[in-house]
């Protein structure tokens, strides 16, 4: 009876000590002078991986294990003062307002001529100084929808992972490994394009984490286009060139157009956002010829409209690191023999909640997910998903839309 008693005893103290493991930190960052909410704004753990992003309303959500109860939260925006507040002091039954001020950073304005060797090629040559490339584990949160023409929600994913990076040190590939997933999708909608799953690889996650990869900075789509320093601004009290580009004039092949954020100092990338140039006289293809699967079930005069892309990077300790990246694509899927055609809007976000760079180990292969698109690799379908993992809080009546497809069949 004793000995039962002890391990009732114990349990309930287990439970008591993991339930302080922890604060659930609930806010708004906002504007300091209008009130208007920053959407986007990173918030974490001052100096290290650990964090999230705010949502389209400013709102964020944020478990803090007690390891950082004696670090400050920190929130950060490009163009405003860095601004902390010690954990410890932060009562977890209120929300908690952050309000950033704005600054103001004046730089001469530049023009990179074609002859010279530009700022941005200096910054790729500076990427193994100011972007960490070696392999790490990031655990990371991943939100995506699919809208059909009538604005129509025909599929919802998301769901926590993590991703192991082994950079370009070793001959093992990257992998990742789904914590918790769920899926609510139009089986109708996507039966009438031969069941073909669409969205965003796994590999493009992966080029977007090291950078140097990126098909933006190769040279021969550097040398197609002109660069120019346009303005300046600030993050974390730090000073950034915004340098515009575009293509040169009669500049043929992949073109873009959109900026890139550096930090005077270091050159280090703060941010890419950018978008491809597609004409409707000359759409570009959404799957290549060798995809025999999409020729399989007639989709190979499918197009892509528009692709926009967003990375952001965060400095730490000294060396910058992915923590946000969004996707705005659409696409027109084409079933020439059967006359359909799907114009379909997908829109997803990408945030990394923390970076583990020691004692990496990689699960066995049968945990990993492929390299398949990553709306195949969810685990689960439950409503009690992110009571373990960071996340970026849904903007919109989320759980309501995805319920609704769900009901549907």
């Amino acid at each position: 009876m004793r000995k039962i008693l002890f391990l009732i005893v114990t349990l309930f103290s287990t439970i008591s000590t993991n339930a302080q493991e922890s604060k659930r930190i609930v806010g708004k960052v906002i504007d300091e002078v209008s009130g208007k909410p920053l959407a986007f704004a990173h918030v974490g753990i001052f100096n290290s991986s650990y964090g999230t992003i705010t949502n389209m309303n400013g709102d964020f959500n944020l478990i803090v294990p007690a390891k950082y109860n004696q670090e400050k939260l920190s929130a950060s925006y490009l163009g405003y003062e860095l601004k902390s507040t010690l954990v410890s002091s932060i009562d977890a039954d209120k929300d908690l307002i952050i309000e950033l001020k704005s600054t103001v950073t004046q730089l001469p304005e530049l023009v990179i001529r074609s002859n010279e060797k530009s700022i941005i090629e200096e910054a790729i040559d500076a990427i193994p100084k100011n972007h960490d490339q070696r392999g790490m584990q990031l655990r990371a949160f991943w939100r995506a929808t699919i809208r059909d023409e009538t604005e129509k929600y025909v599929q919802m994913t998301e769901y926590a992972f993590d991703m192991f990076r082994h950079g370009f040190i070793g001959e093992e590939e990257n992998a990742m490994k789904i914590l918790r997933g769920r899926v609510a999708r139009d089986t109708s909608f996507f039966a009438d394009i031969g069941g073909m799953q669409i969205g965003v690889t796994p590999p493009s996650l992966f080029v977007s984490s090291l950078l140097k990869e990126h098909p933006l900075l190769d040279q021969k789509i550097l040398k197609k286009h002109s660069y120019k320093i346009i303005d300046a601004t600030s993050y974390n009290g730090r000073a950034v060139f915004v340098v515009g580009f575009q293509p040169k004039k009669k500049a043929k092949g992949k073109l873009f157009e959109g900026k890139i954020l550096l930090d005077t100092e270091s050159l280090a990338f703060v941010k890419i956002s950018y978008k491809k140039l597609i004409s409707p006289e000359n759409p570009e293809k959404v799957f290549n010829k060798l995809s025999m699967a999409a020729m399989a079930v007639g989709l190979g005069k499918s197009t892509m409209d528009k692709y926009e892309n967003e990375l952001n990077y965060q400095l730490i300790e000294g060396k910058w690191y992915l923590s946000h990246a969004k996707y705005d694509i659409n696409w027109t899927m084409r079933r020439a023999k059967q006359g359909i055609t799907k114009p379909v809007t997908f829109k997803a976000d990408f945030v990394v909640t923390e970076i583990e760079k020691e004692n990496i180990v990689v699960p066995p292969e049968e945990e990993l997910a492929s390299k398949s698109i990553l709306e195949r690799q969810v685990t689960a379908n439950t409503n009690e998903f992110w009571k373990e993992y960071n996340y970026l809080k849904a903007d919109n009546n989320f759980e309501e839309l995805f319920q609704e497809i769900l009901n549907r069949y």
